[in-house]
């Protein structure tokens, strides 16, 4: 074992064996997990501290979004990627709340450290643990407050709890406003289908400039889609546009396995020329029809074709990607057919506009169904691709959150007042719970509290004093009593009358992943190093017990952080 100024490792070379085991370990192992939580907790909340990101290549990145910092972190140490892998998890499945669990997880472990330093088994405390958590998760619906999909205040207060702390309060409210009206658009029957979102974040101006379309916009840049107009009269924006799709080529077919066609004579090549001509001119004639004034194909569209169809004054747009043609499809309400023979009226969609326009640096095509679409888009701006793309990570995170809030229906106080009241909950829990199983609920409890500490630290008031007041304001039945950290100010209040909520399953989720973490680590009693041969096979097959090969786990750069010594 070693521990380098950027990271633990676990080594092995050649023959020799490497090993920790008992006390040892288990100092290791919780040492490395602190030190990650340490590194984030300080971004927690509204008044979260930003981390500047360097990477190995030069990169700067500046962030306070937990997710986004671990992401780019470089991590060797193998118990603290596991909580890494635990926290991704958070991410993934609910799209917040990956900071809390992180922190959380540190806490569970430092007070597990004090405990095993008291004799405590490592089996009791992750007994302990897994009670706590399951009466936590259970008391969570004591401060649910339900939420109705068409609640447009409520959602939008869970939206910009969601994002605080990214921007300013005017900016975070304009994001939340967005992202609750995305949302909203393809909400049906309380579901969400987050797949029928597309956002595009595109440098070059203010995050103000974002848009909302009920519809479509396809980059042209990184879509294959590409429309074709050979004649300069044809307008660059259709207003009340008919649609129609088609999931195939306009184009000659030629018959399997004849590679070219033999023209013996000029009378040959005539008809040959008025046998394309006849064709070409099915297809147009099928398309002007059916009545449209936008046609989207799957594959491309020959050039006489694209000719005819722009003297009809109808736009083509060609190789459009599959799952383009199905959003356009849902935009506009067209429904995609095999062949253009058989393109009816009936099967295409309206439009409010087509239109291909600039967006910064970058050409878009917009398709905007109009109200009750199945489609919905949402332009993100940036002043630097960094910063748009950042904002898209951070929207991402408010558009799952507020899926989960309309599909469960309950949101619960944010401000660490849920954490006091789970909290004073526990404590009188772990007096009916026989055994030492007790100590470690008491520890769960105490660890609950670094939520509110750390609001209350990071906003410049006294830890002690804040958890103080709030634990007798919660005595007192005053349960949504938590920190309403609002614009400059920072004061202990309501903070449901603050609009500080976020969802029920957020923190349900962040309890579960930080108890999993914890128990993790706390149950390992041994590390050791495992001996690979040249060829990256274990020795032992039938024995593999994980050997830890370091990974920047895909991403294009990773930042080393210092882990402590």
């Amino acid at each position: 074992m070693s521990k380098g100024g950027s990271s633990y490792q676990v080594l092995s070379r050649g023959s020799e064996f490497h090993q920790l085991d008992g006390r040892d370990a288990q100092a290791d192992n919780i040492a490395a997990a602190k030190a990650l939580s340490e590194v984030i907790r300080t971004t927690l909340g509204p008044k979260g501290l930003d981390k500047l990101l360097v990477g190995s290549d030069g990169t700067v990145v500046v962030t306070n979004d937990g997710a986004s910092i671990v992401d780019r972190m470089k991590i060797t140490h193998p118990a603290a990627k596991s909580i890494v892998e635990i926290a991704a998890q958070q991410d993934s499945r609910i799209g917040d709340g990956t900071t809390s669990a992180l922190i959380l997880a540190g806490e569970l472990l430092t007070e597990a450290e004090s405990l095993l330093e008291n004799g405590l088994h490592q089996m009791t405390i992750a007994r302990g643990y897994t009670l706590a958590c399951e009466r936590a998760r259970d008391m969570l619906y004591d401060q649910a407050i339900p939420v109705s999909p068409d609640d447009n205040p409520m959602l939008q207060a869970v939206a910009r709890t969601s994002v605080s702390g990214k921007w300013s309060r005017d900016a975070s409210d304009f994001l939340a406003r967005k992202a609750v009206a995305a949302v909203r658009v393809i909400e049906r029957d309380g579901m969400v289908d987050l797949k029928r979102i597309t956002r595009k974040a595109i440098s070059g101006s203010s995050y103000y400039d974002s848009e909302l379309v009920e519809g479509l916009v396809i980059d042209m840049e990184s879509s294959s889609t590409t429309p074709v107009s050979l004649e300069p009269g044809l307008p660059d924006v259709f207003e009340d546009a008919t649609v129609g799709l088609i999931d195939d080529q306009l184009t000659i077919e030629t018959a399997t396995g004849q590679g070219a066609v033999s023209l013996e004579t000029p009378g040959d090549r005539h008809e040959f020329r008025e046998y394309e001509q006849d064709v070409y001119e099915r297809y147009v004639d099928q398309i002007a029809s059916a009545g449209v004034d936008v046609v989207f194909c799957q594959k491309s569209i020959d050039d006489t074709v694209r000719y005819l169809l722009t003297k009809e004054g109808i736009l083509a747009i060609e190789r459009t990607r599959q799952d383009e043609l199905e959003k356009v499809g849902r935009a506009t309400g067209a429904r995609p057919v095999g062949t253009v023979d058989d393109l009816t009226a009936a099967d295409t969609g309206r439009a409010n506009r087509v239109a291909r326009r600039d967006v910064g640096p970058t050409d878009v095509a917009i398709v905007d169904g109009g109200t009750g679409v199945d489609q919905v888009s949402l332009l993100l701006r940036g002043s630097t691709q960094r910063v748009a793309d950042e904002t898209k990570r951070v929207v991402d995170g408010c558009f799952h959150v507020l899926s989960h809030t309309i599909e469960d229906g309950v949101v619960v106080p944010g401000g660490g007042a849920t954490e006091v009241h789970l909290a004073g909950d526990l404590r009188e829990y772990a007096t009916t719970v026989p055994g030492r199983e007790q100590l470690a609920i008491e520890a769960f409890a105490d660890a609950l509290e670094v939520i509110p500490r750390t609001l209350a630290a990071s906003a410049g008031l006294d830890p002690i004093d804040t958890i103080v007041e709030l634990r007798a304001s919660h005595h007192d039945s005053d349960h949504t009593t938590g920190l309403r950290l609002e614009n400059e100010s920072a004061r202990i209040g309501d903070v449901v009358e603050g609009e500080i909520v976020e969802p029920l399953a957020v923190t349900e989720r962040a309890l579960a992943s930080a108890t999993e973490a914890a128990n993790l680590i706390v149950r390992i009693d041994e590390i050791v190093a495992v001996t690979r041969e040249e060829d990256g096979h274990d020795h032992d097959h039938d024995h593999d017990t994980g050997g830890f090969v370091q990974s920047t786990e895909g991403y294009p750069w990773a930042v080393g952080h210092s882990m402590g010594h």
